[in-house]
């Protein structure tokens, strides 16, 4: 029996990641031209042959960068004196004098305290499961790009833009929470494209789909702005079951096609993983924390659990020297000195936000799934800071959003010219973020004297 739409017996792993035609359109005619070289055309057939093989030698190559160095400063820094003593609550137990402090969730912190448990109470230990998760998230972002573009080279240039974004490289070098919240976010968002472009069985597709919520929900386990994310995924489920019962003129076929997906995966199924799973995983990530500090796994609990969390968010005051207000993220060229001088790559933030600007400019004309779903991902993660209840905002909240710019570029690379002037303007882009990274790196990394101005001092 032949299979139907959607349900072809195809496996998630295999090694094409076959995704069905009409879900991901055809590369542009420029694009086609200007790969049409022998040379160019053996190398995409390669890397379409291993996307898995190449997305995890990003991840090595990113897990190298990231421990590089990375015992510096030897002693707690930024947020670090919060987070690495939540951590060790769940080694330690909590202190019999007083009830343990919630600043955020505790999946992060429990994740943390599994490199204390590896590596030891020190530098190393505190920062070491920041660094895998770092390096798994750069996994998540060839996949997704892969999945969503199905251009494995455009796939290479995302991942390479992320490697090269500082915001990636500070972030998933300190033991904070953003690098476990990444982690789940990327997943999850490669669970959720993949439940719509995959030439998968439906029953996979459902799996799938309710794997994305589930993933989501962990995210919101490490820090709760995970939630603008959850409602890109339910605007856009909704958005897609709309379409499947009344087809609009202007659509394109990518978004038609993803429609139908949704109309396969079903109503209640689609309640189940943009709801039940969600809430299901984050809830279920308190079970550990409520086992070590010797408290009921209850209702009760819960609520007293969040009421910390809330107060703590909602009424503290920071430091006004070292916050910064939302608007001005997009546009800082001033290094955030205490964190391990972070500063975003400026050919990574604003080329992607000029890509940004393609992505609207194509959506208006023919309503793109692609370009749809990284402008929603970028607004929500971006926009969620103008009405945080957060007394005081950081430079470093911008990394969920700055992390979407390196695949909004190349989401609007596919529909422009592959060469200017003889020369590849992925080859201009990664070697212009590739200067400015090695011109961050010695700071970031916080080498010693004199290699910490080996490429020139900051004041």
């Amino acid at each position: 029996m032949q299979n139907g739409p959607g349900q072809s017996g195809t496996g998630l792993l295999a090694p094409e990641l076959r995704v069905s035609a009409p879900c991901v359109e055809p590369l542009p005619a420029g694009l086609v031209a200007a790969s049409a070289s022998s040379s160019d055309a053996s190398v995409s057939v390669r890397i379409n042959r291993h996307p898995l093989a190449i997305a995890f030698a990003f991840g090595l190559v990113g897990l190298a960068l990231l421990l590089f160095h990375i015992k510096t400063p030897p002693m707690m820094f930024y947020d670090e004196g919060y987070f690495v003593p939540e951590a060790k609550v769940f080694i330690l137990g909590p202190n019999p004098d007083s009830h343990p402090q919630q600043e955020k969730p505790p999946l992060g912190k429990l994740l943390l305290s599994l490199g204390i448990r590896a590596a030891g109470d020190n530098p190393l230990g505190w920062r070491v499961a920041s660094a895998v998760c770092g390096a798994l998230a750069l996994v998540a972002i060839f996949l997704w790009t892969y999945l969503l573009l199905q251009d494995p080279r455009l796939a290479v240039v995302a991942a390479a833009l992320t490697v090269f974004n500082n915001f990636w490289f500070v972030m998933s070098r300190v033991g904070m929470m953003d690098a476990f919240l990444m982690l789940f976010l990327t997943w999850s968002l490669v669970a959720f494209t993949a439940s719509l472009v995959l030439d998968v069985r439906v029953a996979l597709r459902r799996f799938l789909f309710c794997l994305s919520g589930a993933l989501v929900g962990l995210a919101g386990a490490c820090k709760w702005n995970a939630i603008d994310t959850l409602a890109v995924y339910v605007l856009v489920t909704f958005a897609l079951w709309w379409i499947a019962r009344h087809p609009i003129a202007s659509a394109h076929v990518s978004l038609s096609s993803c429609a139908d997906r949704i109309r396969q995966i079903g109503a209640p199924v689609l309640l189940l993983g943009m709801i039940v799973a969600p809430l299901a995983s984050y809830s279920l990530a308190f079970w550990p924390l409520c086992r070590v500090i010797h408290q009921p796994f209850s209702l009760g609990e819960f609520v007293t659990i969040h009421k910390s969390i809330w107060h703590f968010n909602s009424t503290t005051i920071s430091n006004p020297y070292i916050t910064t207000p939302w608007y001005k993220w997009p546009f800082n060229l001033n290094p955030q000195r205490a964190l391990s001088y972070l500063v975003a790559n400026p050919v990574v933030a604003w080329g992607g936000l000029a890509a940004m600007v393609v992505c609207l400019r194509r959506f208006w004309k023919a309503v793109t799934f692609q370009e749809g779903l990284v402008f929603l991902l970028f607004a929500a993660n971006y926009l969620q800071w103008a009405v945080t209840p957060e007394k005081g905002l950081f430079y470093y909240y911008y990394y969920s959003a700055v992390m979407i710019l390196g695949v909004t570029t190349a989401v609007a690379m596919r529909s422009l010219p592959a060469r200017v002037f003889g020369v590849r303007i992925s080859l201009i882009l990664l070697m212009a973020a590739g200067i400015y990274f090695l011109r961050c790196y010695p700071k970031m990394t916080q080498l010693d004297a004199p290699w910490d101005c080996a490429l020139g001092c900051w004041d």
